[in-house]
């Protein structure tokens, strides 16, 4: 997992010194923007099998290379709620997903723009065990998360699909950069 990071890493300052060389104009507005935003997520394929809906909040960092490209730090938490809550005999109760991701933003028009993301999710699944007492297992998976959005004035409005090794969600986030 270390190896896929720095990997990433690596491309990613490439990719962004690379745009950077190749685009002399001048950048507009704060180089350096923190976004807050609301997440809402559909699971889907064998994740949808499990859970109906997630719910979180996200904080992300932009920090504009060029006048078109930014580099991109998001985090945050998103729970998800298993679809057999009711269910007495159930024993999950909800997972917590901690996404660490850097990736870069593309702006084709002053106001669309497109997203790609990579990093690790920490997952916290909760359940009952045999006493009746919750109890929770942790675990990491790489995540990867391209998207689309739109920019109007200071708000955010992004879509995307966030994949680990073997689930994801379709992912809608409503947020402002400060």
């Amino acid at each position: 997992m270390k190896k896929q990071l720095a990997l990433l890493t690596a491309v990613f300052l490439i990719f962004s010194l690379t745009i950077q060389a190749q685009d002399k104009k001048e950048i507009s507005g704060k180089k350096f923007k923190v976004g807050l935003g609301l997440e809402g997520a559909l699971p889907v394929g064998v994740m949808g099998d499990a859970y109906s809906v997630g719910a979180g909040l996200s904080l992300r960092f932009l920090y504009k290379i060029t006048p078109q490209f930014g580099a991109t730090f998001t985090t945050g938490g998103i729970a998800f709620i298993p679809k057999d809550l009711n269910n007495l005999n159930s024993d999950s109760k909800a997972t917590l997903n901690i996404p660490v991701k850097l990736g870069g933003r593309y702006k084709f028009t002053d106001k669309f723009y497109g997203i790609m993301e990579a990093g690790v999710t920490h997952s916290i699944i909760y359940y009952e065990d045999a006493n009746g007492n919750l109890a929770h297992l942790t675990g990491n998976s790489f995540t990867y998360a391209p998207g689309i959005g739109v920019l109007l004035g200071g708000f955010d409005a992004s879509l995307r699909y966030e994949g680990y090794e073997n689930a994801g969600f379709i992912g809608l986030r409503l947020g402002f950069f400060f």
